[in-house]
């Protein structure tokens, strides 16, 4: 670098050397110019799937207080049988009509609507791992010590570690969606 008068390098001295600015930007993951436009809208188009679905279990009951679904609503509700034992003392009530999940399952579902918008950090899924297994310990934990009747259900919790739980999938899953070779 050569230096001027003020002490400082010039400015075509402290431009990056050409080429240097693809390295830098392979070694940080593929740049979005760089990623073929059918990677992008597939990313683009798994976000907004994974953000809708997320908030579809919040929805509902806030659509089935106001307006009259009738057999629809009853159908979006039933989506929701498989995945969830429901119970009405461990799930939420949004304006008076119980959600179609527990609080646990709700959380998740918010947590990965949270994930798929944000999609942050972005690290390998080798970093992802030992994230998602902590997470799951935790809940393991709440789930157990709920189970076990060594406290009373906490919404709170069970609301936390399920959205924690929803954002580590969503953004692991985002993030390796999105470095996958195009």
């Amino acid at each position: 670098m050569t230096a001027s008068a003020s002490g400082r390098g010039s400015a075509a001295s402290q431009a990056p050397a050409p080429g240097r600015a693809d390295a830098l930007a392979q070694a940080r993951g593929r740049s979005k110019a760089s990623e073929p436009a059918g990677a992008r809208s597939l990313l683009r188009a798994a976000r907004c799937a994974l953000v809708l679905l997320g908030a579809l279990p919040w929805c509902i009951p806030l659509a089935r207080s106001r307006l009259p679904l009738g057999e629809l609503g009853a159908a979006l509700d039933r989506f929701f049988v498989p995945m969830c034992h429901r119970m009405p003392e461990r799930s939420l009530a949004i304006e008076g009509v119980l959600m179609p999940l527990c609080s646990r399952c709700a959380g998740i579902f918010a947590g990965v609507a949270a994930g798929a918008a944000i999609a942050r950090p972005r690290l390998a899924m080798t970093a992802w791992r030992p994230i998602l297994i902590a997470i799951s310990a935790v809940m393991v934990v709440d789930v157990a010590t709920q189970d076990l009747g060594l406290r009373p259900v906490w919404h709170a919790t069970r609301l936390a570690t399920g959205l924690a739980f929803g954002y580590a999938v969503a953004a692991a899953f985002l993030t390796q969606l999105a470095r996958r070779p195009g």
